[in-house]
């Protein structure tokens, strides 16, 4: 397990290192980057996230998925407050704001789907569905609260449940739930659209991460202070929260790799795109969080399988 965990998260750096030097090469350049973004949100996740549904109809997986996603909503809650309480020393308005958005909100569909994905296949990706669907309705709700400064915005509203992800979740629980049959060129269609995932996903970020700089990333104390409640203090938290309850092994790993996954890369597109927040903090959090993933999501998933 851990063996396969370290070999995927090895693809994914390499990846990342192409995705790095084709944007220093100028290869990739910011109308690249947003088309290779737009075919991943729009396509190749919502079509992973229908993939992950052509599993054969159980009620006993159903009412798992269900006690999953409560337990998703828990966590997310707690994360939420957590946040909330970290941040009340900070005196820097706007860093405190990234601050609460970084321990609360994670990397689900960018990082969590496509390592899920590699390790479990489809019968994986249902279960890592079930805890990234209320971080994503949070994210629309909390997270772009966070930057509103009491500003409303109604289509956040909208965003939350009808967005690219969301969509896929709908067609795909209406595919499980009445065990429609798909054809075999379809089932073939969604699954190699899901499968280019990992590669433009990687190569999004690497491609982020060179845009940002890494230099000036690593010389932020207040950046590796938020980074740690991420990427250390959450998945510490959901191994706790695993030993008061019973599931099978893969939904309990899957649950460590998406407690310790790095910040969403939304975070400092939401704080300039509205204009409260400091985005310059939030982009070194991103690239941190994502570089220093690479070694600490194999790091818990391995304490958890000897604790």
């Amino acid at each position: 397990m851990i063996t396969s965990l370290i070999n995927s998260i090895t693809l994914m750096g390499i990846l990342m290192i192409i995705g790095f030097n084709l944007r220093n090469k100028k290869i990739l350049n910011d109308d690249a980057e947003n088309a290779l973004t737009y075919i991943l949100v729009n396509i190749a996740i919502p079509a992973m996230l229908v993939n992950s549904f052509l599993v054969d109809f159980s009620v006993e997986q159903l009412k798992t998925g269900l006690t999953l996603l409560m337990v998703a909503v828990f966590f997310d809650l707690f994360l939420i407050l957590l946040g909330n309480v970290v941040a009340i020393k900070l005196k820097d308005k706007d860093k405190k704001k990234i601050v609460k958005f970084t321990v609360a909100l994670m990397n689900g569909a960018f990082m969590g789907y496509p390592i899920v994905n590699q390790m479990f296949g489809a019968e994986g990706l249902f279960y890592a569905t079930m805890f990234h669907t209320p971080n994503i309705i949070f994210m629309w709700t909390y997270g772009t609260s966070l930057f509103l400064d009491g500003k409303k915005d109604k289509k956040r509203y909208v965003q939350m449940f009808v967005n690219p992800g969301m969509v896929g979740v709908y067609i795909g629980l209406i595919i499980y739930l009445s065990r429609i049959q798909l054809p075999p060129f379809a089932i073939n269609l969604v699954g190699l659209m899901a499968n280019v995932t990992t590669v433009l996903s990687m190569i999004i970020i690497g491609s982020k991460i060179a845009t940002i700089g890494i230099h000036n990333s690593f010389f932020d104390i207040q950046a590796y202070f938020a980074s740690c409640w991420r990427l250390i203090i959450s998945p510490i938290i959901m191994i706790i929260i695993l030993k008061f309850l019973n599931f099978e092994e893969m939904i309990e790993q899957i649950y460590v790799i998406y407690a310790a996954l790095p910040v969403a890369v939304m975070m400092p597109i939401m704080a300039k795109s509205y204009g409260n927040g400091d985005d310059g903090f939030a982009s070194k959090i991103v690239v941190i969080t994502h570089l220093l993933s690479l070694v600490t999501i194999p790091l818990f998933v391995w304490l958890y399988t000897i604790m």
